[in-house]
């Protein structure tokens, strides 16, 4: 293995973030309101919960039938607090959190996560890329990570078309109406008028982008994502990174419900993306490799075998994909780039 220095948290704080995120879980049905129901689709069950405006009635997606979904649907069935007494514990839950030392949003990406998470954005299997995931982390993983510190001004969020179209059910209010309630947030200068794909809040300089793996021959033009009511930009490889993610907990406020990519899907699609920066980007691939190498570290001391399936399921992607992830792989730093080869079995 590498030498990273890993510290671990606490016990007692892991257990405080996992039932944060247990009752921000439960809590989103709250939020959605109505009465949750099975459905059969196409062979596949699903959750939604059903509402009566008027005559109409109303179905609002909650997420695929599964275990932990049917729990979830149980326990609001016993729940007997008071949802603002639950948003007051969540909140002390918060606090222990952030005073151990675990990575939090600044203000704004707090406000803006929390009010895209309020419109139902990550209920919709939206996913919230790049470094506020990664910030994500050490509370999944249990251990510190150094470029968890880091800060950007970029929001990246990601939703698969397909899933979009099927889904049957939109943000509410839409993306743009929630940004305005936060910041000043204006479109952001396209080729494409009328189809924007990202947001620029006008006092601080961040911005929101909204992506969407091209699975298709290559395109920069916009991909309508009818579920969200928005356009994003394709890109090559981000199909990897996005299937299959994970629950996780911002720390702002209440706590805040989002969707992250696996650990060991960010890592080696940080690989792959290093070498695929523009030039004028170095320090952005630069930024790509060190969460790369923190993560392969702390992967194959935590969960191994995630790191090593991940990497079967991408060289099995073509020789495309193997070529780029031993070239990003090679820029590893050596102790990285070491404990990698050896879990994989192949010389980089």
């Amino acid at each position: 293995m590498g030498n990273l220095v890993m510290h671990a948290y606490a016990t007692n704080i892991l257990a405080t973030y996992s039932e944060l995120l247990q009752r921000l879980q439960d809590d989103e049905i709250h939020y959605v309101g109505g009465n949750p129901v099975r459905r059969t689709i196409k062979g596949r069950d699903y959750w939604y919960a059903i509402t009566h405006v008027g005559r109409k009635q109303v179905e609002r997606y909650l997420g695929p039938d599964s275990e932990e979904m049917r729990s979830r649907v149980d326990r609001l069935k016993q729940q007997k607090q008071d949802l603002k007494e639950r948003e007051k514990e969540r909140g002390k839950l918060v606090r222990i959190l952030r005073e151990a030392g675990l990575p939090a949003p600044d203000l704004l990406t707090g406000k803006t996560l929390s009010a895209l998470s309020r419109a139902g954005l990550f209920r919709l299997r939206t996913v919230l890329v790049g470094t506020h995931a990664y910030r994500c982390y050490p509370a999944m993983l249990g251990t510190d990570l150094a470029e968890a510190t880091a800060t950007t001004d970029d929001i990246d969020i990601a939703q698969f078309r397909p899933v979009s179209v099927a889904i049957d059910d939109h943000v509410s209010p839409k993306i743009q109406d929630a940004l305005c309630a936060v910041g000043r947030f204006e479109e952001r200068a396209s080729l494409y008028p009328g189809q924007p794909t990202a947001w620029r809040e006008a006092s601080s300089g961040m911005s929101l982008e909204l992506l969407t793996p091209n699975q298709g021959p290559d395109s920069d033009e916009p991909v309508e994502l009818p579920a969200l009511g928005v356009h994003a930009q394709p890109l090559r490889f981000l199909d990897f990174l996005i299937h299959d993610p994970a629950p996780a907990a911002l720390l702002y406020r209440y706590g805040v419900l989002v969707s992250i990519p696996r650990p060991a899907r960010y890592a080696l699609h940080k690989l792959i993306v290093a070498t695929r920066r523009r030039a004028g980007l170095e320090a952005k691939a630069q930024k790509d490799i060190r969460q790369a190498g923190e993560l392969v570290e702390a992967l194959a001391e935590i969960m191994p075998n995630a790191l090593e399936d991940a990497w079967s399921e991408a060289v099995g992607r073509g020789p495309v994909w193997f070529r780029a992830l031993r070239t990003g792989a090679r820029r590893l730093p050596e102790n990285a780039r070491a404990t990698l080869s050896g879990l994989v079995r192949e010389k980089l």
